[in-house]
């Protein structure tokens, strides 16, 4: 079933009292803003009408408390809302997979970052055990907004409190990818550093 882009959006309204308008404006501009699973607009707009188009639930959805045809509707007034914003705008960034995991992972260190707890950190949660590193590292590559590529590259320790910024030769000067960096993801200034050798 093509629930996943679902429950990612019930996860977000399961304590909305009602899936309101406001409910509808707010899942709307997460597509954008904060994509689920680092998904596209339309990736997230395709699983919808997936979903949507699935006659029967059945238990996959039964944990959260709304009503499967409050849900229904709500989700197609959030296509309503999607499609009234065409064309969409680009993303501030997009996961790119691990396709050029090894080039990232031997690439030019641009940056530090102090990572949050990973509850709190829109980064933190996106990274993951890359398939078949060696060093079982957690990483995330991006395509910036700004058209800059970076990988975030961490140690396994799903808690740890620092990844290192990466990007592959030729690109642009560390500080412009930084700043592309900060400006896209909204990850706090002061929790980036400039590496040094």
């Amino acid at each position: 079933m093509h629930l996943g882009v679902v429950a990612g959006i019930l996860y977000c309204v399961q304590f909305s009292r009602e899936l309101d308008d406001d409910e509808v404006a707010r899942i709307t501009r997460m597509t954008f803003e904060q994509p689920l699973y680092g998904l596209t607009t339309e990736e997230q707009y395709e699983g919808i009408e997936a979903a949507l188009a699935v006659d029967d639930w059945q238990d996959a959805l039964s944990w959260q408390p709304h009503p499967e045809p409050v849900v229904r509707d709500f989700l197609r007034r959030v296509l309503e809302r999607l499609d009234a914003r065409r064309p969409w705008p680009e993303p501030p960034f997009r996961n790119l997979g691990y396709a050029r995991w090894q080039e990232f992972r031997q690439g030019t260190l641009l940056a530090r970052l102090r990572l949050y707890a990973p509850a709190q950190d829109p980064m933190h949660v996106r990274l993951h055990t890359v398939p078949g590193d060696e060093d079982r590292l957690r990483g995330v590559v991006l395509r910036l907004r700004s058209g800059d590529e970076v990988a975030l590259v961490a140690s396994p320790a799903p808690d740890g409190e620092e990844a290192v910024l990466m990007a592959v030769p030729p690109h642009r000067s560390a500080a412009e990818i930084v700043e592309a960096f900060v400006s896209c993801t909204g990850y706090a200034r002061e929790r980036v550093s400039a590496a040094h050798g």
